[in-house]
């Protein structure tokens, strides 16, 4: 799901978003990491 999270991010932004956002903020990466898996859960 991280990966995911990553792709998402590098699509909205530009490649290597995440990976710098990561490293810059990571509280707030991960923050917004929650609320993505919160909002995009797989149907069972």
């Amino acid at each position: 799901m991280l990966d995911a999270f990553k792709e998402f991010l590098d699509k909205m932004y530009w490649e290597g978003y995440a990976e710098e956002f990561e490293e810059d903020n990571p509280t707030a990466f991960y923050t917004h990491y929650r609320e993505f898996k919160t909002n995009h859960r797989l149907p069972i």
